[in-house]
């Protein structure tokens, strides 16, 4: 067993590794499976549309009266709205699942206390109590400005002058 620096052992540093490795799989796994139920669940949907699409296109084309075919499509525009409020509905329940999973996986546990106390040393004179920092100082305000006289252009009009 080769000791490092603070503490930090071969032992630790290979346990850290595999726990970051189990962390990364669970974390992959788990949006593995939202995308896939989330692809099956979108794809389902819109194969339902499709083939719903279709038949009222059919009652269209079979109606007799403009009434058939319109009550046919209204029909078909009602089951849109329900089966994608459903498909939203269920796609945030499952992201929000997701985030509770991600979240559990990637929280740290706890720290174990050690089983040993720390070592005490023999008591020291007090030591310096570090100085309170010192306020910051305050930028300086801008004084009302006055106006200058009208600089000459050249050295030998100020001479002249």
């Amino acid at each position: 067993m080769t000791k490092l620096p603070n503490e930090l052992t071969t032992e630790k540093v290979t346990e850290f590794f595999e726990q970051a490795a189990k962390v990364t799989t669970d974390a992959w796994n788990s949006q593995a499976a939202y995308f896939e139920a989330l692809v099956k669940r979108n794809t389902d949907c819109f194969k339902n549309l499709g083939e719903a699409r279709v038949a009222s296109f059919k009652e269209m084309s079979e109606a007799t009266t403009f009434n058939q075919a319109f009550e046919s499509n209204l029909a078909f525009e009602e089951k849109v709205r329900e089966d994608l409020a459903s498909l939203q509905e269920k796609n945030t329940k499952s992201w929000e699942s997701l985030l509770e999973q991600l979240t559990s996986i990637y929280t740290p546990a706890e720290v174990k206390p050690k089983a040993k106390a720390p070592k005490t040393k023999a008591p020291q004179a007090k030591a310096a109590q570090p100085k309170a920092a010192a306020p910051k100082p305050k930028a300086p305000q801008a004084k009302a400005s006055q106006p200058k006289a009208p600089q000459a252009k050249n050295e030998t009009a100020q001479k002249a002058a």
